[in-house]
Protein backbone atom coordinates (compact mmCIF):
# COMPACT_ATOMS: atom_id res chain seq x y z
CA UNK A 1 0.00 0.00 0.00
CA UNK A 2 1.35 3.31 -0.98
CA UNK A 3 1.97 6.15 1.21
CA UNK A 4 -0.04 9.36 1.55
CA UNK A 5 2.73 11.49 0.57
CA UNK A 6 3.26 9.06 -2.91
CA UNK A 7 -0.24 8.75 -3.38
CA UNK A 8 -1.03 12.40 -3.25
CA UNK A 9 2.83 12.88 -5.18
CA UNK A 10 0.79 10.72 -8.29
CA UNK A 11 -2.25 12.50 -8.66
CA UNK A 12 -0.59 16.22 -7.82
CA UNK A 13 3.10 16.01 -9.83
CA UNK A 14 3.94 19.76 -9.24
CA UNK A 15 5.48 19.13 -6.13
CA UNK A 16 4.74 22.68 -5.60
CA UNK A 17 1.61 22.50 -5.10
CA UNK A 18 2.17 19.43 -2.30
CA UNK A 19 2.92 20.42 1.35
CA UNK A 20 3.82 17.41 4.00
CA UNK A 21 5.90 19.28 6.55
CA UNK A 22 6.50 22.06 7.70
CA UNK A 23 2.83 22.91 7.37
CA UNK A 24 2.07 27.23 8.40
CA UNK A 25 0.03 27.81 11.65
CA UNK A 26 -2.51 29.53 9.06
CA UNK A 27 -3.30 26.56 7.68
CA UNK A 28 -3.82 24.52 10.58
CA UNK A 29 -6.22 27.00 12.86
CA UNK A 30 -9.31 28.98 12.50
CA UNK A 31 -9.16 32.83 11.60
CA UNK A 32 -9.31 33.34 14.97
CA UNK A 33 -6.14 31.41 15.88
CA UNK A 34 -8.60 29.54 19.41
CA UNK A 35 -8.28 26.02 17.65
CA UNK A 36 -5.57 24.51 16.19
CA UNK A 37 -5.31 21.24 14.10
CA UNK A 38 -2.88 18.88 12.52
CA UNK A 39 -2.99 17.37 8.94
CA UNK A 40 -0.08 15.16 7.41
CA UNK A 41 -0.78 17.03 3.56
CA UNK A 42 -1.57 20.47 2.34
CA UNK A 43 -2.42 20.13 -1.45
CA UNK A 44 -3.17 23.04 -3.56
CA UNK A 45 -5.34 21.42 -6.58
CA UNK A 46 -5.85 23.32 -9.55
CA UNK A 47 -8.89 21.50 -11.80
CA UNK A 48 -11.52 19.40 -10.79
CA UNK A 49 -10.06 16.33 -11.63
CA UNK A 50 -7.25 16.67 -8.88
CA UNK A 51 -9.88 17.78 -6.64
CA UNK A 52 -11.56 14.15 -7.73
CA UNK A 53 -8.71 11.96 -6.90
CA UNK A 54 -7.78 13.28 -3.91
CA UNK A 55 -11.56 13.15 -2.60
CA UNK A 56 -11.46 9.44 -4.54
CA UNK A 57 -7.68 8.73 -2.61
CA UNK A 58 -8.89 10.10 1.01
CA UNK A 59 -12.42 8.05 0.95
CA UNK A 60 -10.55 4.84 -0.50
CA UNK A 61 -8.17 5.24 2.30
CA UNK A 62 -10.23 6.80 5.20
CA UNK A 63 -8.04 9.85 5.45
CA UNK A 64 -9.93 12.87 6.53
CA UNK A 65 -10.02 15.99 4.46
CA UNK A 66 -10.73 19.64 5.72
CA UNK A 67 -11.40 22.62 3.15
CA UNK A 68 -9.01 24.86 3.53
CA UNK A 69 -10.89 27.40 6.51
CA UNK A 70 -11.69 25.04 8.46
CA UNK A 71 -9.68 23.02 11.56
CA UNK A 72 -8.47 20.27 10.89
CA UNK A 73 -9.08 18.37 13.85
CA UNK A 74 -8.69 14.87 12.54
CA UNK A 75 -5.45 15.57 10.96
CA UNK A 76 -5.40 13.97 6.89
CA UNK A 77 -5.34 16.46 4.30
CA UNK A 78 -5.96 20.11 4.00
CA UNK A 79 -7.75 20.94 0.31
CA UNK A 80 -6.81 24.68 -0.41
CA UNK A 81 -8.98 25.96 -3.43
CA UNK A 82 -7.19 29.06 -3.72
CA UNK A 83 -5.58 27.78 -6.88
CA UNK A 84 -8.82 27.54 -8.54
CA UNK A 85 -9.86 31.31 -9.25
CA UNK A 86 -11.30 31.40 -13.09
CA UNK A 87 -13.91 32.54 -15.08
CA UNK A 88 -15.04 29.67 -16.57
CA UNK A 89 -18.08 31.12 -18.21
CA UNK A 90 -19.85 34.26 -18.24
CA UNK A 91 -24.24 33.51 -19.75
CA UNK A 92 -25.55 36.74 -20.39
CA UNK A 93 -28.85 35.12 -21.57
CA UNK A 94 -29.67 33.32 -18.12
CA UNK A 95 -27.15 36.41 -15.98
CA UNK A 96 -25.39 33.11 -14.43
CA UNK A 97 -21.82 33.13 -13.81
CA UNK A 98 -19.78 30.04 -13.77
CA UNK A 99 -16.05 30.27 -11.68
CA UNK A 100 -13.45 28.23 -10.05
CA UNK A 101 -13.93 28.27 -5.82
CA UNK A 102 -10.85 29.92 -5.09
CA UNK A 103 -11.91 33.34 -7.26
CA UNK A 104 -11.86 36.45 -5.04
CA UNK A 105 -15.31 38.89 -4.99
CA UNK A 106 -13.22 41.36 -5.85
CA UNK A 107 -12.28 39.62 -9.18
CA UNK A 108 -15.89 38.70 -9.86
CA UNK A 109 -17.03 41.44 -9.21
CA UNK A 110 -14.76 43.66 -11.48
CA UNK A 111 -15.28 40.85 -14.09
CA UNK A 112 -19.18 41.40 -14.64
CA UNK A 113 -18.54 45.33 -14.57
CA UNK A 114 -15.93 45.18 -17.61
CA UNK A 115 -19.32 43.52 -19.51
CA UNK A 116 -21.67 46.62 -18.06
CA UNK A 117 -23.29 43.84 -15.23
CA UNK A 118 -23.42 43.65 -11.07
CA UNK A 119 -22.87 41.13 -8.91
CA UNK A 120 -25.03 42.20 -6.19
CA UNK A 121 -23.66 40.12 -3.02
CA UNK A 122 -21.46 42.39 -0.31
CA UNK A 123 -20.21 40.91 2.73
CA UNK A 124 -17.81 43.56 3.41
CA UNK A 125 -14.71 42.00 2.91
CA UNK A 126 -13.75 41.92 -0.94
CA UNK A 127 -10.77 39.62 -0.90
CA UNK A 128 -12.80 36.67 0.35
CA UNK A 129 -13.45 34.16 -1.68
CA UNK A 130 -16.61 33.12 -4.19
CA UNK A 131 -16.32 30.08 -2.69
CA UNK A 132 -15.86 30.63 0.88
CA UNK A 133 -18.84 33.19 1.10
CA UNK A 134 -21.08 30.46 -0.92
CA UNK A 135 -19.87 27.77 1.73
CA UNK A 136 -20.40 29.74 4.62
CA UNK A 137 -23.50 31.70 3.58
CA UNK A 138 -21.86 35.36 3.64
CA UNK A 139 -23.86 37.05 1.68
CA UNK A 140 -23.44 40.57 3.13
CA UNK A 141 -26.89 42.26 4.43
Amino acid sequence: MQTLETALKTIIQDVDRLIFRGIEEKYLSDALGRRRGTAEALVFPLNTQEVSSVLRYAHENHVPVTPRGAVPVKGGIILDLSRMNRVLELDEDTMTITVEPGILLQEVQAYVERRGLFYPPDPGEKASSIGGNISTNAGGM
